[in-house]
């Protein structure tokens, strides 16, 4: 078997706030980053590799190993 093309978008955003009203409750604060990352965002099943498994007859079946699906990550960090 040939592996099919690999095919894959990911896309993250990141926003950095600096924190300079003294009225602000984030005023202790030197830096506050705010990122969200989405892996695989059209959702494509990629196949990375096969595992050849033998019945009991000998007969082989190749089992498709697929990449991680949508993922979605939130991050939050703060420098003071």
């Amino acid at each position: 078997y040939r592996l099919p093309a690999y095919q894959r978008v990911d896309i993250g955003f990141l926003k950095v706030f600096k924190p300079k009203n003294e009225e602000s409750i984030f005023h202790k604060f030197k830096k506050i980053d705010i990122s969200a990352e989405v892996f695989n965002l059209l959702g494509i099943k990629d196949t990375i590799s096969y595992v050849w498994i033998k019945d009991i007859y000998d007969r082989q079946y190749a089992i498709p190993n697929y990449l991680t699906g949508r993922r979605i990550n939130i991050k939050l960090s703060m420098k003071f």
